[in-house]
């Protein structure tokens, strides 16, 4: 959220930054999609998706200001000004009323995944570090900069 972090030297975020979450990018999730096609899972067979582990978003600008050389801070946006926000806004945009109750929902720290089925199916699960400094790196390249 708010552009590019390395550029920016901060990232924005709803919620406490401190929570662990299984992410995933969405390269990575769409190639997975592709490949699943060709795999032996059982029919409506639930395959949970993510890195080796979950992470905070502070461990994600930790991670990704090392690999760029750079210093990134997260703002983190308590996840009850985001309600009090969406209440007011859903009027207009219904979405914001999801969203808040989607970082509210981050910040019990149930949203992990279990990828060991991920790995049985697609091989090596990626590092949170392989990620991220995918992610650095294309950030770092690209044509904005």
């Amino acid at each position: 959220m708010a552009g590019d972090p390395v550029d920016k030297g901060r990232m924005v975020w709803i919620g406490k930054a401190t929570v662990p979450l299984t992410f995933v990018r969405t390269s990575d999730l769409a190639a997975y999609l592709a490949a699943a096609v060709d795999v032996a899972a059982e029919a409506g067979e639930r395959i949970d998706i993510g890195w080796d582990r979950p992470v905070s978003m502070r461990e994600v600008a930790d991670v990704m200001g090392r690999r760029a050389g750079e210093k990134i801070k997260v703002v983190a946006v308590p996840s009850a000004v985001a309600r009090a926000a969406g209440a007011v806004a859903s009027r207009f945009i219904p979405l914001i009323k999801d969203l808040a109750a989607m970082f509210h929902w981050f910040e019990t720290g149930r949203y992990v995944a279990d990828p060991s089925r991920q790995e049985q199916l697609f091989g090596p699960v990626p590092t949170a570090e392989e990620a991220l400094s995918r992610f650095a790196d294309e950030l770092r390249t690209a044509p904005h900069r």
